[in-house]
């Protein structure tokens, strides 16, 4: 492992990782989050090595070593580079913030060493939980626009009673039994009313050269992802996640094509709960055309999914949405950060989606 930099009060050592490390660092993420190591290290080889935004001088994180030589934390770079009118800039993105509990205190080592980048890079992250919050809020950073909640369009309301009930009982037996017993009255508490939507309207997509034939990579007056030919090839048509979907909506009403990218995941105590979240859609488009997207999402997905998720989405979309039947889900703190590079201005407008970043991946 890397050189050794500095020790802490707890004497652990900060490290910095290198390729050679993934094995390792895939067996402490696994233990951390329940996934098997030989599913976290084809993760981390996708999406530390093979990302096409990371050079040969961009290090891939570091780590925290206790006394006797073992892993107790770590911290992994994602370089992505963005748009902002004629300039394309690289953004150094922060992910899998893990410290084992015994070492908790020590977990700001490794946030100060990535923050150190800011001397170099403008700093994001797009997963913070409410600990690595309040450190990225002592560091100057602000949240993210909207990201303090996500948007739930139910449409499958057992899967996700059973996850409230098993929450406050903490009886999984229980907890199936009512999210069953409750599911007639759910069904008829709140409905989706989105409008028209067809599902033809999503026209698949099935590789990155057919997303470049969308305008997705010109000039943009905010800053956002560059969706280049690189990172599209990468983010979507690797065969990292088969989950994944990537289609061209045909709007009329904008008489243009509209990126629209999705993937399914599974959430809960039992993993009961598919949901499909939305990555991306590009141009941002006013807020008549996303309900028409999301509709047009949920015929096409029809009975594949419990939940359709939506992120970032600005106050008056929130209250349009949920006025259309969505649930509005809080964070415990924003999980989106921005922290500008030293001596740049900050730019007030930004277009982050959960492609950006680790988030939802």
């Amino acid at each position: 492992m890397g050189r050794k930099v500095v020790s802490s009060p707890a004497r652990v050592e900060l490290v910095t990782f290198s390729a050679e490390d993934l094995p390792e660092l895939a067996r402490f993420v696994g233990a951390q989050t329940g996934a098997s190591a030989d599913q976290v290290q084809k993760h981390l080889q996708w999406f530390l090595l093979e990302n096409p935004a990371r050079d040969s001088q961009t290090p891939l994180g570091w780590g925290l070593r206790s006394p006797e030589g073992k892993l107790v934390g770590c911290l992994l770079n994602s370089p992505q580079r963005f748009r902002f009118q004629e300039e394309t800039l690289l953004l150094m993105g922060s992910s899998m913030f893990y410290v084992d509990a015994a070492h908790r205190g020590a977990g700001g080592l490794l946030f100060l060493s990535y923050s150190r980048q800011r001397n170099q890079w403008t700093l994001f992250g797009s997963t913070a939980n409410a600990d690595a919050a309040q450190i990225w809020k002592a560091r100057g950073a602000t949240p993210l626009p909207n990201s303090d909640h996500e948007l739930l369009a139910i449409v499958r309301w057992p899967p996700l009673l059973e996850e409230a009930v098993m929450r406050r009982s903490q009886s999984k037996a229980f907890s199936r039994l009512a999210g069953a017993s409750l599911s007639p009255l759910a069904s008829v508490v709140r409905r989706l009313q989105l409008g028209t939507g067809e599902s033809g309207d999503l026209v698949p997509l099935t590789s990155a050269e057919q997303v470049m034939e969308i305008p997705v990579n010109r000039p943009a007056q905010v800053l956002t992802g560059a969706r280049d030919l690189p990172f599209i090839r990468w983010r979507y048509f690797s065969g990292h996640d088969f989950t994944v979907g990537v289609f061209a909506f045909r709007c009329r009403q904008l008489d243009q094509e509209i990126l629209v990218t999705t993937n399914m995941r599974v959430r809960g105590h039992r993993g009961q709960i598919r949901t499909l979240n939305v990555l991306d859609i590009y141009p941002d488009v006013p807020l008549e055309i996303c309900r028409i997207i999301t509709a047009a999402l949920l015929s096409r997905y029809n009975g594949k999914f419990d939940a359709l998720v939506l992120r970032g989405m600005d106050p008056a979309r929130q209250k349009a949405l949920c006025n259309a039947g969505f649930q509005r889900r809080p964070f415990d703190a924003p999980i989106g950060w921005f922290l500008p590079q030293s001596g740049s201005p900050a730019r007030r407008s930004l277009y982050f989606v959960p492609a950006d970043g680790d988030g939802i991946i």
